[in-house]
């Protein structure tokens, strides 16, 4: 077993990873994905020979709760998910649903038309199209004899 400690760990937090992998994670992580880092929308990113295609997994958050930034190249996605607050005096005793802000990057590089982005946020997916940049396109050379 492999143990890591990062500066500023909460105690907690430690204590659960322990407790957890101790009794096989069955009572472990209470609280841990609540920690305001403690989460990254999944990416699929595909390629055609038009475009690229970024996909990003976002399910409880709406289109407000995103933003989509370009800025020298890079293609940020940012956004927060928040806690949902229970009033009823429920003792939780798991917790695997992330909550907190997010942020994840993507270097373009020149073979994307960052003028021509496209965005579409539906069902909690967040699908980006990156057209390619016409000279970046695959074309046929057709050879002479």
């Amino acid at each position: 077993m492999m143990t890591c400690t990062r500066r500023n760990e909460n105690p907690l937090t430690v204590f659960e990873d322990v407790f957890g992998s101790l009794f096989n994670d069955s009572l472990g992580t209470l609280t841990k994905a609540t920690q305001a880092d403690a989460w990254s929308p999944a990416v699929d990113i595909v390629e055609s020979p038009n475009a690229y295609t970024l996909t990003a997994d976002l399910p409880g958050l709406t289109k407000a709760d995103v933003n989509l930034t370009v800025e020298e190249g890079v293609l940020t996605l940012t956004g927060e998910r928040k806690a949902e607050q229970s009033e009823s005096n429920e003792l939780g005793h798991r917790y695997e649903r992330a909550y907190g802000k997010f942020s994840r990057s993507f270097r373009l590089g020149n073979s994307v038309e960052t003028s021509k982005i496209n965005a579409e946020f539906k069902n909690g997916m967040l699908k980006v199209e990156l057209p390619k940049v016409e000279a970046s396109k695959p074309y046929e050379v057709s050879i002479a004899e």
